[in-house]
């Protein structure tokens, strides 16, 4: 058996996560980015200025769209793909067929 270790110096020094888990089927669910409605533990509003990454994991062949990036996944494995800095819109998410649950978890400022 072999043994691997995986050691980053990155760090984010500030920034905003929202976390959102659900169940599409192939039609669309939409998620807006802008304006929002994701709330922190103390009941305030999260919005974003603008999104810097997202992370999609679906337990079926899925997709999650956003203005400048097409993410995939499947088999609960995990895609993140660095955006564009978009500002507003959706992310879209829909299974290729039947339905998918997923997790998309959305990072920016």
């Amino acid at each position: 058996m072999k043994v691997l270790t995986l050691t980053s110096t990155d760090s984010y020094s500030s920034g905003k996560v929202v976390v959102l888990t659900g169940t599409c089927g192939t039609v669309a669910t939409t998620v807006a980015i802008s304006p929002t409605t994701y709330r922190d533990s103390a009941g305030s509003l999260v919005s974003f200025s603008s999104v810097s990454r997202i992370a999609f994991g679906a337990s079926a062949n899925a997709t999650a769209t956003t203005p400048s990036e097409i993410v995939r996944a499947a088999g609960d494995r995990v895609s993140v793909t660095d955006c564009t800095g978009f500002t507003s819109g959706t992310v879209s998410i829909a299974a290729a067929s039947g339905t998918a649950t997923f997790k998309l978890v959305i990072y920016g400022a």
